[in-house]
C-alpha cells in the first residue's frame, strides 16, 4: 500500500451523515455514513465507524463495520475490528486475525507491472 495521504476529512464519533460523498485525499470515518463513498485516494474506517451502503475507493483500511459493498481498487486491510456484511471487491486484500467477512469476496490480485 503506498503511503497515506494527507487527511482531507474526518467524520466523528457519534456523527451520522447520509448521502454521497467524494473526495480527494484520505478521509476518516469514526462516526455512521449512510450512502456511498467515492476517491481515487485512501478511506480509513476506525473501529467505532460505520458504513451502510457502497465504498468505490483506492486504498482502505477497515477497523469497523461495513454493511454493503466495498470496491477497492488497490489495497484493502481489514483490522481485527473489521466487520464487513456483504460485497467485497479488491484488488489485494490483507485479513488481520479477528476480521470477520459474511458474504461475497473477488480478490483481483496484484496488479502486473
Amino acid at each position: 500500500m503506498s503511503r497515506a495521504p494527507v487527511l482531507a476529512a474526518v467524520l466523528g464519533p457519534g456523527t451520522r451523515y447520509e448521502g454521497d460523498m467524494t473526495f480527494e485525499g484520505r478521509v476518516r470515518i469514526d462516526g455512521h455514513y449512510v450512502g456511498r463513498v467515492y476517491s481515487e485516494d485512501w478511506l480509513e474506517l476506525g473501529p467505532t465507524g460505520r458504513i451502510e451502503g457502497s465504498a468505490d475507493v483506492a486504498d482502505a483500511v477497515i477497523a469497523g463495520e461495513v454493511d454493503g459493498e466495498l470496491r477497492v481498487r488497490d489495497r484493502l486491510v481489514l483490522e481485527t475490528t473489521a466487520w464487513v456484511r456483504g460485497k467485497i471487491d479488491a484488488g489485494v486484500l490483507e485479513v488481520r486475525p479477528g476480521a470477520r467477512i459474511v458474504g461475497e469476496v473477488r480478490i483481483a490480485g496484484a496488479p502486473k507491472e
